[in-house]
């Protein structure tokens, strides 16, 4: 995946060749299926209505002159939003067994397919013999997110869908459920089955609670394309490098870990609060702050191919911790005030000046699939440690690409910029 990160980098040159939006071609952010597939409203009061509310309900509205932007719990780049969830629930009360796809905007279900008894979205893994009772897919319309930032948006399509997976992990933390990240499957006969055709990408599924054995096969169904943007314009770099990152290889599973020290009435009430500050005070943080906050961001996950990833972060004031450049164990590589210079990094932005730290996610290109989705899911993390502190927190997605990684002293890729403080 190395052309497709090279192709797609930032450079001062390239940021300013003034690449327009199409505003008549705008995308809609909220995906419907008709109504002949039935809704299912959920008990507000249920423990899956909660589940999904953390993972990505409606938490807030903003209303600007060209109009009213609905929030959700999980972070998105530019609020475009471009991912979409689907469950697969088996022996849930009041539920049939059945796949079904979340709709944000109601809080409701659509009922999409019953499932036979040994049917299972299970069955589009590499190995299939374990059933769920709770298994997500998480998909990206490109498109959403392209009509912006053009062929650069599917880093921004996985760094999303990493994000969500973040709010799945958290829901799950809050409800005492245990959830594991599957990224090796036949995306291929996904979108086939689904109706996805081209626009829609199949990221990532994460099955809930304990699996029992049992034979699954995959759905017999075959649904109908149902756009989920309104406008479309396809993107021959994106759908060219979706296709080659799809099959991982060498992969290593990873094992959870502690991300969150918090109860879960208090994570629960900074998910349903957090959000991408716009500016910081230039207020110092502590040291137990600052370490919290990393602490969340290395803890071991639940996935399937867990590539390494590494932290640099560019320390500007944090009490007791010399300025410099720090590594994610807290070894200081360089000291110096950087600040200005990460704020010239992140497309000069004073985000990544005045915070008290900035973030680099930096890793190889070998499996750049599940490693986006690592680095949107650290993302995440950062975002709800940094609220449960009191903090605030933005995702940085734009950046000179091969100035940080200069800057960094590292030949590989450069994934994620965060920015965290008072």
């Amino acid at each position: 995946m190395d052309a497709y990160y090279r192709q797609t980098i930032h450079t001062w040159q390239s940021v300013r060749s003034g690449r327009g939006m199409d505003w008549d071609l705008q995308p809609k952010v909220f995906k419907y299926y008709p109504h002949e597939f039935a809704p299912v409203p959920l008990d507000q009061l249920s423990a899956l209505h909660d589940f999904l509310q953390y993972s990505c309900g409606l938490t807030a509205k903003k209303v600007y002159p060209g109009g009213t932007y609905s929030l959700r719990a999980n972070p998105s780049a530019g609020a475009l939003y471009p991912c979409e969830l689907y469950l697969q629930a088996r022996g849930l009360p009041g539920l049939t067994g059945g796949i079904y796809h979340f709709e944000p905007s109601s809080g409701n279900l659509r009922l999409l397919h019953t499932l036979a008894a040994e049917e299972g979205i299970e069955g589009y893994y590499n190995s299939a013999d374990t059933a769920y009772d709770l298994v997500l897919l998480i998909s990206a319309i490109y498109y959403r997110s392209s009509w912006k930032y053009g062929s650069r948006a599917l880093r921004y399509c996985l760094l999303d869908s990493g994000h969500l997976m973040g709010a799945v992990e958290a829901a799950a933390w809050i409800q005492g459920r245990s959830c594991s990240l599957v990224t090796r499957f036949n995306r291929k006969q996904v979108q086939d089955d689904f109706g996805f055709e081209n626009q829609e990408l199949p990221m990532v599924m994460v099955t809930c609670g304990e699996g029992r054995g049992q034979q699954v096969v995959r759905p017999d169904m075959n649904l109908p394309f149902i756009s989920g943007s309104g406008s479309f314009v396809g993107d021959p770099v994106i759908e060219s490098a979706f296709q080659e990152m799809g099959e991982s290889s060498e992969c290593r599973p990873g094992t959870a870990g502690t991300p969150y020290t918090a109860g879960p009435n208090d994570l629960a009430e900074a998910v349903l609060h957090r959000r991408s500050i716009r500016s910081f005070t230039g207020k110092p943080i502590t040291v137990d702050e600052f370490e919290k906050v990393l602490h969340a961001a290395a803890a071991g996950l639940a996935i399937d191919c867990d590539e390494p990833l590494r932290l640099f972060v560019v320390v500007n004031r944090v009490e007791g911790m010399e300025p410099g450049l720090y590594s994610g164990d807290g070894h200081c590589r360089r000291s110096g005030d950087f600040s200005q210079l990460a704020g010239y990094l992140c497309l000069e932005q004073a985000l990544g000046s005045e915070s008290a730290a900035t973030v680099f996610l930096v890793g190889d290109c070998r499996n750049y699939l599940p490693l986006m989705l690592k680095a949107g899911l650290i993302g995440q993390r950062i975002y709800l440690a940094s609220t449960l502190l009191g903090l605030g927190c933005s995702g940085i997605g734009a950046f000179y690409d091969q100035e940080v990684a200069d800057f960094l002293e590292t030949d590989n890729p450069v994934l994620y910029a965060l920015a965290f403080g008072r």
